[in-house]
């Protein structure tokens, strides 16, 4: 998080802070390597989803995950690879022009993008305990049309909040509502949710070994996919803690603790907090819908479909080809017999 100063709109806090043109081109590098990962990533997982070959996608989880991946591609693209490029520039020395209005759209994205995402988790796992705790339940009230309306709803709400930049807000009180909407109420509403969602698969544990005590088979399946489900929760989770905790606590320390501001390790500490919060983007859609086995069936039948595509073209264009070939040895073979005709 740059803090502004009155030499300018080109003012760079952090190139004049952190003197180290090593530590700009290993940011600059990782940069580059997420904002391709999370474009590629979440293309291929957003046109899988698209595509459909198997048309199994048309319900409540399947939305909310192409919203996620949605916002984190957004995310990618219009952040990701510019705070990369800015910090070439800082390797470079070189100063950015128009500094001031590049912080202000980087602070507008990635406001919307995680606000998004974030209160996309906070639905996807609250639609998970309600599946678990409460199946019936589950189908007739999480429909198609309302998950539309909530994703719908998560942009509306998160547009205003990204715009407190834009007021006369100080920046240290918009920034101290973006950690507790983005960070403070997601981890506590996440952290009970998950807790009920184990409470619900223990629930469902205890069943399953009453309901398939004279079938192995199916006790074991349905354990192992109860244990894919928990290690993924976790992982959720614990990916979540990782990549917003950093941040949460040093900008905290930016605006509480004055020796903090004046050391240039605190500094450095603070931009590659600023940079974890990008990995989850990168790093979801392998967690949510890779793990799952109807996404990795979809990604081999698009490759499949794609493959065959591609090969029926290939053949079109041969055959293409080779019927010009034969037309053209028809005509030489003609040319050649009238001009020994005219001999």
């Amino acid at each position: 998080m740059a803090k502004e100063n009155s030499t300018g709109e080109d003012y760079d806090f952090y190139l004049r802070v952190i003197n180290v043109p090593e530590f700009w081109l290993g940011l600059a590098t990782t940069g580059f390597a997420m904002s391709a990962v999370t474009f590629v990533s979440n293309a291929i997982l957003l046109f899988i989803i698209y595509k459909d070959p198997r048309q199994s996608f048309r319900t409540a989880p399947s939305f909310l995950i192409a919203n996620l991946s949605a916002s984190e591609l957004l995310l990618g693209i219009v952040v990701v690879f510019p705070v990369a490029l800015r910090d070439v520039l800082r390797y470079l020395q070189l100063p950015l022009s128009h500094a001031g209005l590049l912080k202000a759209i980087i602070y507008i994205i990635v406001s919307t993008t995680l606000f998004v995402s974030r209160f996309t988790l906070i639905a996807m796992s609250l639609t998970c305990y309600i599946a678990i705790n409460n199946p019936m339940f589950y189908r007739t009230t999480i429909t198609e049309k309302r998950i539309k309306i909530l994703i719908a709803s998560i942009w509306i709400v998160a547009l205003p909040i990204s715009l407190l930049p834009a007021t006369n807000l100080a920046e240290k009180t918009y920034t101290l509502i973006y950690l507790h909407t983005h960070v403070s109420l997601p981890a506590i509403v996440l952290t009970l949710a998950y807790i009920n969602v184990f409470r619900a698969f223990s629930r469902r544990k205890q069943d399953a070994r009453v309901s398939f005590k004279n079938s192995r088979i199916d006790k074991r399946h349905t354990l192992a996919r109860e244990r894919n489900m928990a290690i993924t929760i976790i992982t959720i989770l614990v990916l979540f803690f990782i990549t917003c905790v950093p941040l949460y606590t040093t900008l905290h320390l930016l605006y509480l603790c004055k020796t903090c501001q004046k050391s240039v390790t605190f500094h450095k500490i603070d931009v590659v907090a600023s940079r974890l919060l990008f990995i989850s983007s990168s790093i979801d859609p392998f967690i949510y819908a890779w793990r799952v086995p109807k996404y990795r069936q979809a990604l081999r039948d698009c490759f499949n479909i794609l493959k065959h595509s591609l090969t029926s073209r290939f053949r079109s264009n041969l055959n293409v080809g080779l019927s010009f070939s034969r037309k053209s040895t028809t005509n030489i073979n003609s040319s050649s017999s009238c001009l020994s005709a005219v001999k």
